[in-house]
């Protein structure tokens, strides 16, 4: 009684941007309209692994804004230390893990706030009362989403063995309906971002085979050797959790699949890796999901969809310790990106707080109590 509360955003200060290159627009400025919507002063540092996105994201930017409220700075690796050392008040870094540990190092020599979109093994649970027919249809497309580098995108499956196939017959038609006969060959297919990648992810499915599993490759085409950079989207059936595709992101167009007999064991499989960014859920049944939801932890859960909880402006985006620290997307955005100062002030009503004051007398002790108890 007698004062009023109340919250006011002020800017953080200067801001700092690293951007990855799998969405190299979208990634680079939704941080940036929430900093600058907050007021702050920003730095942006694109991907070097997308050069001419960048160099047109910064002559965009250039026009639009002086230097003293938006610059950008390209470069690598060296960029990034250089300008993570500087005395930033808030960092925001969508990337991989490990390089997101270098950042989150950085910021706490400064005991600068974060902002960490990362990644790790999303995964979809598939059970005998989903709809598989719509289940195939969803994850199939946000598998090969950008040839897999989405960093929500569906990493491995688990699913029930009961509709195992017929799951994995109607998963390899719809890589026909999207892609063709010949899937590798297609113009709506498109390429790994570079060599690094493209070779890393195909040791992983050559390991993977070589510990047992079994690949498919609808249209019989993985790689075209004269094309290097173009993997065809692809699935592999008879995995286990100790082989390397389990352990690693994939980041690529192919889907390790695993099934299950009891829901124990499938909470299991989740349960060892890291907190995800993402798992999606495949049932119609809630008394299901619902188990499945109170027995995991992600950043962010579809159920019965994929992907497109991430262009909700209305949901706060972000992941779960090794998945990531803090919410992005919309008003999340302006308020991560804010000192949400927050203000008590006195007003005319008359206040009960000099009852505190010592000395303490009977009166004040029966009255202080009374207020406490029933106002």
């Amino acid at each position: 009684m007698g004062t009023r509360h109340y919250v006011k955003p002020e800017p953080k200060g200067r801001i700092l941007i690293i951007s990855p290159w799998n969405f190299p627009v979208i990634l680079t400025l939704r941080p940036l309209i929430g900093a600058l919507a907050a007021g702050n002063t920003v730095v942006v540092k694109p991907s070097e692994h997308t050069p001419s996105t960048s160099l047109v994201l910064q002559k965009l930017i250039g026009e639009t804004f002086s230097k003293d409220v938006v610059s950008v700075v390209l470069g690598g690796p060296e960029e990034a230390a250089k300008l993570t050392a500087q005395d930033f008040d808030h960092i925001n870094f969508t990337g991989g893990t490990e390089i997101g540990k270098l950042v989150m190092r950085a910021a706490a020599e400064r005991l600068c706030s974060v902002t960490l979109e990362l990644g790790g093994k999303s995964p979809v649970i598939v059970s005998r009362n989903a709809k598989i027919k719509r289940a195939a249809n969803r994850i199939s497309w946000g598998k090969f989403l950008n040839v897999g580098q989405v960093c929500i995108a569906p990493d491995y499956l688990l699913i029930e063995d009961e509709v195992y196939e017929e799951f994995k017959t109607e998963f390899e038609e719809n890589i026909y309906k999207m892609f063709g006969k010949n899937p590798i060959y297609s113009d709506d297919l498109g390429k790994i971002v570079n060599i690094k990648h493209y070779d890393r992810i195909l040791g992983l499915i050559k390991d993977a085979v070589k510990d047992g599993a079994q690949l498919h490759v609808p249209g019989g085409v993985l790689e075209l050797g004269s094309e290097r950079g173009k993997i065809a989207p692809c699935f592999l059936t008879n995995c286990s959790t100790d082989m390397g595709i389990m352990k690693e992101e994939v980041f690529g167009p192919v889907l390790p699949i695993l099934t299950w007999n009891s829901q124990d064991e499938l909470l299991d499989v989740i349960n060892k890796n890291p907190n995800p960014l993402a798992l999606y859920i495949f049932s119609s049944k809630r008394a299901e999901v619902d188990k499945f939801v109170e027995n995991t932890r992600a950043g962010t859960t579809g159920i019965n969809e994929v992907i497109i909880q991430v262009a909700n402006p209305a949901l706060g985006f972000g992941g779960v310790r090794a998945s990531g620290i803090g919410r992005s997307n919309g008003k999340a955005f302006f308020d991560s990106l804010s000192n949400l100062r927050s203000f008590v002030e006195s007003t005319s009503i008359p206040s009960a707080l000099p009852l505190t004051f010592p000395p303490f007398t009977n009166f004040s002790l029966t009255l202080s109590r009374f207020i406490s108890k029933w106002l």
